[in-house]
C-alpha cells in the first residue's frame, strides 16, 4: 500500500508524517527519525474520528492527525481487524474463527460506551472503544433476556450482576439469539458432562445442578450439596474414583469442609474428557489440582475469596500452557513467546501471577 500523509503526535509533540499498512503491522515513518512498525495485536486500544485516530500502541500513546479522505477508511480497516489480531495474540478466540461482528454500546461494572465484538465459542470478545479487549464468559451469565422497553440485551450474572447491551440496531434480535445458543450449547454440555460422570446422582438433583453448574464455573462442594443433595457422595464414588489423581484430590481435600472445595470442569475438544479441576482453600493458601490428567502439577497460591473468580477464568482458558501461570517473564521466550504478551497484559493471568507461589511436581502415572 502506497504510503499516506498525516501528522504524528508522541509525548506533546507533532511531526509530520506518512502511515501504511503492511499486512497486520501500521508502519509510521516520521520525516524525521525512525519509522515506527506497529504490530496491530499488541495494540491495546484504539480509538477516533476517521480524521484522528489513536492507538495505545506499545512503544507508548500514539496519535495520528490531518488524516485528510484515507482516515476513515483506516479507522474502519482497524476496527475490523484489531480485535481478532488483539484476541488471537492474547489467547482468548480459543483458536475458533471470529463470528459476525456486532457494534452498540455497553454497559457494566467495568466499562461504559460503545463496543464492537464478535463470539468465540463460549466468550464473547469485546472491543471498547479507546480500551483493550474484553471477555464475557458465557459461563457467567446466569440469564440472557432481550428488553422491549429499552430495547437492550441484558445478561444477568450469578450475584445479579448486569451487562447490558443496547443500540445494536437492526443486529440486537440476532445477538440476543447469538448468546442465548451459547448459552444453551454449555447447559446442554453440562447436562451430558453430568449424566456421564455422575450416573448415581439422582436424576432431578442432577437436572438442577446442570442448569447452574457450566462448564468453566467453579463452585464449592457445599453449594453443589445444597442444589444438588447427594452430590459429594456421588462424585467421590464415580468420577474422582475414575480420576488419574484422585489420590492426591482425596489427600487435598482431606480435613477441608465443603465451603473450602471447589470443582470446575472445562470443555476440551470434541470428544475428549473434560478437564476436571479441583480447588482447595487451607485459610489464605490454596492448591490448585487437575484431576483429570496425570501429568501436571499441583499449583499453589496465596489469596482471599477472589482466588475462585481468577481460577475460574484461567480453566476456561484451556488453550493456554500452564508455563504462562508460572515461569518469570525473562522465560517466556522462543517456544513460550506466544505467553509472554498474555502474562503482561491479560488482567485475570496477571491477578493470577502476582499470587502464586510454587508448583508441586507428580511423577506421571501411566
Amino acid at each position: 500500500m502506497s504510503p499516506h500523509g498525516c501528522r504524528l503526535v508522541r509525548d506533546g509533540s507533532g511531526v509530520d508524517a506518512r502511515w501504511r499498512r503492511d499486512g497486520d503491522t501500521l508502519v509510521v515513518s516520521p520525516a524525521s527519525g525512525l519509522a515506527l512498525a506497529i504490530a496491530l495485536g499488541e495494540v491495546a486500544g484504539i480509538s477516533g474520528d476517521g480524521f484522528t485516530i489513536s492507538l495505545r500502541a506499545p512503544v507508548g500513546a500514539i496519535t495520528l492527525e490531518r488524516l485528510g479522505a484515507d482516515g476513515p477508511t483506516l479507522l474502519q480497516e482497524l476496527r475490523r481487524d484489531w480485535p481478532v489480531l488483539r484476541s488471537r495474540l492474547l489467547r482468548l478466540n480459543g483458536g475458533d474463527a471470529p463470528g459476525k461482528v456486532f457494534s452498540g454500546t455497553v454497559a457494566s461494572k467495568e466499562y461504559r460506551g460503545a463496543f464492537r465484538g464478535f463470539l468465540s465459542g463460549n466468550r464473547l470478545i469485546l472491543a471498547p472503544e479507546g480500551e483493550d479487549i474484553k471477555v464475557l464468559f458465557i459461563a457467567d451469565c446466569n440469564m440472557i433476556s432481550f428488553t422491549e422497553q429499552a430495547y437492550a440485551v441484558n445478561c444477568i450474572g450469578w450475584e445479579n450482576e448486569e451487562t447490558v447491551f443496547s443500540k445494536l440496531g437492526s443486529e440486537t434480535a440476532a445477538f440476543t439469539a447469538a448468546l442465548q445458543t451459547a448459552r444453551e450449547k454449555l447447559a446442554q454440555e453440562a447436562d451430558t458432562t453430568l449424566a456421564r460422570h455422575l450416573p448415581t446422582l439422582a436424576p432431578a438433583a442432577r437436572a438442577e445442578l446442570g442448569t447452574q453448574w457450566l462448564p468453566g464455573r467453579l463452585l464449592s462442594f457445599a453449594d453443589m450439596e445444597r442444589m444438588a443433595p447427594g452430590f459429594e457422595a456421588a462424585f467421590l464414588s464415580s468420577w474422582l474414583a475414575s480420576c488419574p489423581r484422585s489420590d492426591e484430590g482425596k489427600k487435598l481435600m482431606e480435613g477441608i469442609a465443603p465451603s473450602g472445595r471447589y470443582l470446575g470442569f472445562a470443555s476440551t475438544d470434541e470428544g475428549e474428557e473434560p478437564m476436571l479441576w479441583l480447588l482447595v482453600r487451607s485459610a489464605n493458601e490454596w492448591s490448585l489440582e487437575l484431576l483429570s490428567h496425570g501429568d501436571y502439577a499441583t499449583y499453589l497460591f496465596v489469596g482471599g475469596d477472589e482466588l475462585p473468580r481468577l481460577i475460574s477464568g484461567i480453566i476456561r482458558l484451556h488453550e493456554f500452557s500452564r508455563e504462562a501461570l508460572y515461569l518469570p517473564m525473562e522465560e517466556l521466550i522462543g517456544e513460550r513467546a506466544k505467553y509472554a504478551i498474555p502474562a503482561r497484559d491479560l488482567l485475570l493471568l496477571g491477578d493470577l501471577r502476582a499470587r502464586f507461589t510454587k508448583r508441586r511436581i507428580h511423577a506421571s502415572r501411566q
